[in-house]
């Protein structure tokens, strides 16, 4: 008898030390867009501020906030019938604006064919630690070869995030919105 009371006793102990579960996620699929660099305006950018947090009067806490971006590209060349055709090369870069570090990247060679090509940047593994709010900005980052290579390349993409939580969806507030 002294040993179950002992066990449960226990067990109610190491309940609190476990922590919170943070088996609630809440997803979004927006904003996307699309962007043409020439071989004379090379690169741009574009800006993503994601929001998670607490609803007031909620005991709720977030973690593992997550963007994933969908990035296609199409280069088509004006002049395919040239003998000295140069195919230009793009990189795109996710990049963390609060200390400048690149968490993904992925550089395409097109070929005379231009087809699209898709690529997924992640912020992954996110960020393990636990808040009330998180608040970040990532800038996603475009640079095609400039001259000599021609042609357009289009980039579109389409945005994924997630975040988990602790408590229920409705006590969390999440957005991800395109900055200027």
């Amino acid at each position: 008898m002294l040993g179950r009371f002992l066990l449960l006793g226990g067990l109610a102990l190491m309940t609190p030390a476990c922590g919170e579960d943070y088996d609630t996620y809440v997803e979004l699929r927006e904003p996307s867009g699309m962007l043409e660099l020439s071989a004379s305006e090379p690169v741009g950018s574009r800006r993503f501020r994601m929001v998670a947090a607490a609803k007031p009067d909620t005991r709720a806490k977030v973690s593992w906030p997550y963007l994933s971006l969908n990035v296609g590209r199409r280069w088509s060349n004006p002049d395919a019938s040239s003998a000295e055709v140069v195919y230009p090369w793009l990189r795109v870069r996710l990049v963390d604006e609060s200390d400048g570090a690149v968490l993904d990247e992925d550089v395409v060679v097109f070929d005379e064919q231009g087809l699209p090509r898709e690529e997924n940047l992640a912020n992954s593994p996110g960020r393990d630690d636990r808040a009330e709010r998180f608040d970040v900005t990532y800038r996603l980052e475009f640079e095609r070869q400039g001259t000599p290579s021609d042609g357009i390349i289009k980039v579109f993409w389409n945005t994924y995030a997630s975040v988990s939580s602790s408590g229920d969806r409705d006590e969390v507030e999440f957005t991800v919105t395109e900055q200027p």
